[in-house]
């Protein structure tokens, strides 16, 4: 009996095993842990992510987005991701928005922004006191 229940665990936990290999999805992003220094070689992203976070993101996104972030996400994690950003700031964010215009900044204000930049300048700041 024991060694009957024993086979069939075993049997239940190899099916799940199969199971779970084969609905695997996309596999697993390169990640940017390397990409520390500037001089670090990008990993390349397959070109089969790029075209499924393509079917799944909007248009408005460009693909060096893309493949920049598929470097820690997955295609499905990305259209979430996406998904999450409303409309107008997506567009912002790309530069194609409409942003609110800006009034020019008056000569007097110009001028109290040098003053204050001036203050902070002539400010001691790594002077902490005399050491005891």
């Amino acid at each position: 009996m024991f060694v009957m229940l024993l086979v069939l665990l075993a049997a239940v936990a190899g099916a799940a095993l199969v199971l779970r290999k084969s609905r695997g999805g996309s596999p697993k992003p390169p990640g940017t842990a390397g990409l520390d220094e500037e001089t670090a070689a990008r990993p390349e992203v397959d070109a089969a992510s790029v075209a499924a976070a393509r079917a799944r993101v909007s248009e408005v996104v460009p693909d060096e987005v893309l493949s920049d972030a598929l470097l820690d996400a997955t295609p499905k994690q990305l259209a979430h991701l996406f998904a999450a950003v409303p409309e107008d700031v997506m567009a912002a964010a790309i530069g194609t928005g409409k942003g609110t215009p800006r009034e020019q900044a008056r000569p007097e204000d110009l001028a109290q922004l040098r003053g204050a930049g001036r203050a902070v300048d002539d400010l001691e700041i790594f002077s902490f006191g005399e050491k005891s």
